[in-house]
């Protein structure tokens, strides 16, 4: 029988001569509840955050992304797509074109980033979830179509295909001629019409423009993308089935490709989005952690009072053979049943709250992508703040004990 916690849980639950005593042990699991509850939740929240910019960038940065080491493209005979597409993790693969141009309207213009792709990729990233009008499709009512940025849309004042026009002008320079002396040569023009609008945040609706991949090329003069032939592309974007193994089957493909090509995962390509997240992340818990270390001192207090009160308890059980190991013992068990007792209550507090706000939407976000404040629980974030809390309290409860233990220990012995 463990002597010293059964006298701890007693002296936890059992009535004290003096009120104070409660008062100052319930304040104690509060302190550590509440600040434990905040953890949770303020984790959770940035989770939910980090995972809200995951989704927005996601559909236009797929897991992983081929790109030449040097230059802006490079011919697709130099991947095989095949042994790429034959790696059990990978889901999907298109090729891209990305390329800045000239889109028009009538009288108004705007510089915009072309962004040629294969069918499939518009599976890929999950276009139809982003619609705001339209089809996500490239196949227009008189032939190949675009998808729009809302914000160009809105810009340009382009309608919406309707089968007879194609008001849509995209303009590039074409590689190899100068603007002084080819002029008006210099440039490669198609007319399209817009066959959807998306929207996904304000960058990427006021930039991007989707246009098939045969599109882009034709525009900017890369080779012929017929099938059977190798073409000039910019880049090589992969969807995996495991958005886990991105750094895995990166390696693997580094090691295939070699020093030519530069293999990213998602978090690579947004290092900077990613570590300011992360860091944030870190530095609120470090905030929250030092606030708990300052209430945890409560302890401290309630630990004292206690060790006043039970003196003729510890004169008596150290007349009875009880070694003053033990008695420290006792009263720092005693401390760790406090610990334990917050960090329960405030982990389900926390959870309580967060289930709450993903259910209910209690906390709402006026004009934003979404309506309610996002929360996103994960189990390493309960188990570390489990772990720091517990950390925290045992630090409180045991500092002070020893030098309080001796001076209690000599006055009970007297008391005795």
């Amino acid at each position: 029988m463990n002597l010293p916690l059964l006298f701890a849980r007693r002296y936890l639950f059992a009535k004290r001569s003096t009120n104070a005593i409660n008062i100052i042990t319930a304040i104690s699991i509060l302190v550590i509840a509440v600040v434990t509850a905040a953890m949770v939740v303020v984790l959770s929240t940035l989770n939910g955050i980090s995972d809200l910019v995951d989704t927005i960038y996601s559909p236009f940065d797929q897991d992983l992304t081929i790109t030449p080491a040097e230059g802006k493209t490079f011919d697709r005979k130099d991947i095989d797509v095949e042994q790429v597409l034959a790696l059990p993790e990978v889901r999907n693969t298109s090729w891209v074109i990305e390329e800045n141009v000239l889109l028009r309207n009538g009288d108004q213009r705007r510089v915009a980033t072309m962004k040629g792709v294969e069918d499939q990729y518009l599976s890929m990233s999950h276009m139809q979830r982003y619609l705001y009008s339209g089809e996500a499709t490239f196949e227009g009512l008189t032939g190949p179509a675009a998808l729009l940025g809302i914000g160009l849309k809105m810009d340009l004042g382009v309608p919406m295909d309707d089968g007879v026009f194609q008001p849509l002008e995209i303009s590039a320079p074409v590689r190899g001629r100068k603007l002084s002396k080819y002029q008006q040569r210099a440039f490669e023009t198609v007319a399209m019409a817009v066959r959807g609008v998306f929207t996904m945040n304000l960058d990427f609706d006021a930039k991007y423009l989707l246009v098939p991949l045969s599109t882009a090329a034709e525009l900017l003069h890369y080779d012929s993308l017929t099938d059977g032939q190798a073409g000039t592309v910019s880049a090589l974007e992969i969807e995996l089935t495991d958005k886990k193994r991105m750094d895995p089957v990166a390696g693997v493909l580094r090691d295939r490709l070699g020093p030519s090509f530069i293999v990213k995962t998602r978090y690579q390509k947004n290092a900077l989005m990613y570590r300011t997240n992360a860091s944030e992340k870190v530095f609120t818990f470090a905030v929250l952690s030092f606030i708990g270390l300052i209430g945890a001192f409560n302890i401290i207090a309630s630990l004292t009072m206690m060790m006043i009160e039970k003196r003729r308890d510890m004169g008596t059980i150290t007349a009875m053979g009880a070694t003053p190991a033990m008695v420290r013992r006792i009263f720092f068990n005693e401390g760790l049943l406090i610990v334990v007792v917050g960090v329960v209550a405030g982990l389900l507090l926390g959870l309580g709250i967060c289930l709450a706000q993903q259910h209910y939407g209690f906390v709402q976000l006026s004009d934003s992508v979404v309506e309610a404040y996002p929360v996103h629980v994960l189990g390493t974030d309960l188990v570390s703040i489990a772990v720091m809390v517990f950390a925290i309290g045992s630090v409180a409860a045991w500092i002070p004990l020893r030098a309080l233990s001796k001076r209690f220990l000599e006055s009970a012995k007297t008391t005795a």
